[in-house]
């Protein structure tokens, strides 16, 4: 579910974390958006400050979790499960069927994330949560403040950063082509670079970004594909307090779309951005990234045209430029020549730097659409995404807000099919997770 509140603004920084705190408020409504700039410079909240939790008397409740493979079989997965009780729980420890501790992680109150075994087609674990003080354990999943961005750890490596500086170090790259709200670099396990950011040939592309070319908002055509053309600008809103931990880590943000076609200055879209990071084994040889989008109107209706591309896009590193220097596959066995605008629920664009191979694979939740989404695939340069409006118009109203979600599983060395296929089943049609407060103790 989309982490997106909508509620944090430059304010925070202003105020202090310790206004801000730490429990999700209700969603407000849409503020206007700030007054136009030809720089902007965003000020991430400081960390939140939080009081310690009252002690639950006497950690003596339990938890019976009963994970279930469905049809399929699995492999380590991550689950999570809501745990039943008052007053909220706030740190468990969580027992295989064995005995054993597994990694587990409390990223809200009274919800437990853990990595379950694997298991057949069919088949089950029951798992044991017991309230209990959490050891403190090594590594895992950071978000972290940075004077460019948030950048995203795991286990101290970097693998990815949130821009939100929108004037670009860079001399040749003219103001209208300024931008932020979105993310590069993004590194593989192994630190090869696999984005790309403002490249010559399309100083408009920026690692991962969100973006629409065919756009009709009360009679104004802004795009929000090609800032060159001086239509519209996408920039950077806010960006909410941080989390991590052993399991996963994340940050959500918050970016709008600007006319400066006919309603110059007026917000056509609210973009709300969760970014969560997985630690699923450290000696995994990729790791992944999820990105939920959800847009939504401030006034009125907005019309998204049909279009080969559009959405959530990604720039391959500049090495890869090129026909026989990128490669590319999908889940239907499509090479760069076929898979343009071909149905697929996922796709692979790879190549080598430094003579290093490293991809990425973006995966297509069933729930964008209601087919299989359209792939977009550039005939030359290394860019690829899904295209949502591939198959005609999407309209955007109130109260119904565009929701796309996607998880890119980065990798070292050549595609693997099996792996990819794998964890878009765990994504698309998760573990079934039954929860039964025990007696206590």
């Amino acid at each position: 579910m989309l982490r997106s509140t909508l509620f944090l603004s430059f304010a925070c920084a202003l105020l202090g974390a310790s206004a801000c705190g730490k429990s999700k408020p209700s969603q407000p409504k849409p503020s206007p958006p700030p007054p136009q700039q030809t720089s902007t410079t965003i000020t991430l909240p400081a960390p939140p400050v939080t009081p310690p939790r009252a002690a639950t008397p006497e950690l003596h409740r339990r938890w019976e979790i009963a994970v279930k493979a469905g049809l399929l079989a699995r492999e380590e997965v991550t689950v999570s499960a809501l745990l039943p009780g008052t007053p909220t729980v706030s740190s468990v420890l969580v027992r295989a069927p064995n005995g054993a501790r597994v990694p587990s992680q409390m990223p809200a109150d009274g919800q437990v994330v853990f990595r379950a075994k694997a298991m057949k087609a069919g088949g089950q674990g029951i798992y044991l949560a017991e309230e209990a003080e959490s050891p403190s354990g090594k590594g895992g999943v950071l978000a972290v403040q940075a004077p460019d961005g948030v950048k995203l750890t795991i286990d101290g490596k970097p693998i990815l950063t949130y821009q939100i500086q929108r004037q670009p170090g860079r001399k040749d790259i003219a103001p209208e082509y300024w931008r932020n709200g979105y993310l590069h670099p993004l590194y593989s396990p192994a630190g090869v670079l696999i984005t790309d950011d403002y490249p010559k040939d399309k100083l408009y592309q920026h690692g991962i970004w969100s973006g629409w070319q065919k756009v009709e908002f009360q009679g104004s055509h802004p795009d929000f594909w090609d800032a060159g053309l001086k239509k519209g600008r996408v920039a950077v809103e806010s960006v909410t307090p941080l989390w991590g931990g052993p399991l996963r880590g994340g940050f959500e943000a918050h970016q709008y779309f600007t006319d400066l076609d006919r309603r110059v200055g007026a917000t056509v879209l609210r973009e709300g951005w969760s970014v969560t990071a997985f630690r699923d084994s450290s000696r995994a040889p990729y790791f992944v990234v999820d990105l939920e989008s959800g847009q939504e109107v401030v006034s009125g209706q907005v019309t998204l045209g049909e279009s080969p591309f559009g959405g959530i896009t990604m720039r391959g590193n500049r090495d890869w430029q090129g026909t026989g220097l990128s490669f590319f596959l999908t889940s239907e066995g499509q090479d760069r020549a076929h898979a343009q605008g071909a149905a697929a629920r996922w796709c692979y664009m790879g190549g080598k730097t430094g003579g290093k191979l490293a991809g990425v694979a973006i995966l297509s939740h069933p729930q964008n659409s209601k087919q299989t989404e359209a792939v977009f695939i550039d005939p030359e340069e290394p860019v690829m995404g899904f295209a949502p409006a591939k198959n005609g118009p999407i309209t955007v109203r109130p109260g119904r807000p565009l929701k796309l979600k996607y998880r890119f599983v980065v990798l070292d060395g050549k595609p693997d099919s099996k792996l990819f296929n794998r964890l878009w089943n765990d994504f698309a049609n998760p573990p079934t997770v039954e929860v039964r407060l025990l007696e206590s103790k």
